[in-house]
């Protein structure tokens, strides 16, 4: 069990950050393969259905670029196979549930704690920046300049250093967030214009797995 192998190779350090440990597997690479291409092929059958039925008028060269080009990222992708784990000491002392069993390929890392948060997507200047415990959301998104025009405030959300997307909640734009070092901000772009219904709740949950592989 990963207790064991933790233990075996001396146990964590002082500069130990197990918020953010990594845990890579062969067989969940491929399954993650597998859902980027059943993702990708829903996104352009509910373009061929917008297209067909008159949902989206005034259509352009431009009007699915940003779809097309995250259908071809899906296609493209290679995903490590990472898979989300709680390595704390104590918890897999008393949680015989935590501390599950290896596979032969399993690569674990451990990384040491970092002193930085990442923004990425809709804003201004997308940039990494210096953890603040302090911090609101609003204030990482201000320090990277903003959201633009084409952000969707509603659909913000964190990648954790454990690799688990969370949805933003709207109350930690103006309070001290929990938001931890090593975590990846994500503003993604507002699908709205194209259609409400169909396309949004497809694209947020195919960000939230893309980001986070």
């Amino acid at each position: 069990r990963i207790l064991s192998i933790i233990e075996r190779a001396g146990g964590y350090t002082e500069e130990s950050y197990t918020e953010g440990a990594v845990l890579l597997r062969e067989h969940i690479a491929v399954q993650q393969k597998e859902g980027f291409e059943r993702n990708a092929d829903a996104l352009e059958k509910t373009l061929i259905n917008l297209i067909s039925n008159g949902s989206v008028s005034s259509i352009t060269e431009f009007t699915f670029s940003p779809i097309i080009q995250l259908i071809e990222k899906l296609r493209s992708a290679e995903p490590a196979g990472r898979q989300v784990i709680d390595v704390d000491y104590l918890a897999l002392k008393s949680d015989p549930f935590s501390n599950f069993t290896v596979r032969g390929g399993d690569f674990l890392f451990i990384p040491k704690r970092p002193d930085s948060v990442t923004v990425v997507g809709e804003v201004l200047n997308s940039t990494t920046l210096r953890y603040h415990p302090k911090y609101s959301l609003s204030n990482y998104l201000d320090s990277a300049g903003g959201l633009t025009d084409e952000a969707d405030k509603n659909k913000v959300f964190t990648i954790l250093p454990n690799g688990q997307a969370v949805i933003v909640k709207k109350g930690f734009f103006v309070k001290r967030s929990n938001i931890l070092p090593g975590s990846t901000i994500v503003v993604p772009r507002d699908s709205r214009p194209l259609d409400a219904v169909a396309l949004t709740k497809i694209i947020t949950p195919i960000l939230a797995d893309l980001a986070t592989s």
